[in-house]
Formats: C-alpha cells, structure tokens, sequence
C-alpha cells in the first residue's frame, strides 16, 4: 500500500531521510540490519523505515522516531 504523504507533516520526507541515513546511518536502530543488504535473519534485502513509537503519525519530533528495518517495524506495529 502507498503511503499517502497528505497525512504526513510538510517535512516528512527530508525527517526520514535524516533519521534513517544520518542519525541511524543507514542501519536499523533496533536490530543493525543494513539498508539494501540481505537482512541477517530473513535473508530478505532490507528497506529502512521510520516508525512513530507512539504510533501518532502527527508526532514527528526526532525522540519519537526510530529508523527500523521491515521486520523490526512490523514486530513493533503488532504490539497494539
């Protein structure tokens, strides 16, 4: 599914792009997997994403985002 960047703050894209490439340089705050790289435990090529930890996609200060391999994130999203 797409995501739909309307629902996003103006900056979103560049706040990403920070968080997974600068603050996280390009590994998986959670685990270490490495952007683009086969992922250690799936095998899969690892995309980095940004969650929100508290979920409020509308929170978007830098201590409430983490950069998360696809794994990791979908493992953090299942708690709700």
């Amino acid at each position: 599914m797409p995501i739909d960047y309307k629902k996003y703050c103006k900056d979103w894209k560049l706040r990403s792009k920070f968080i997974r490439f600068y603050r996280a340089k390009g590994k998986c705050e959670c685990c270490g997997a490495v952007n683009y790289e086969p992922h250690p435990k799936t095998g899969s090529k690892v995309v980095l994403t940004v969650a929100h930890l508290d979920h409020d996609i509308q929170n978007n200060s830098f201590f409430n985002l983490k950069a998360m391999c696809q794994k990791c994130h979908l493992t953090y999203d299942a708690k709700l």
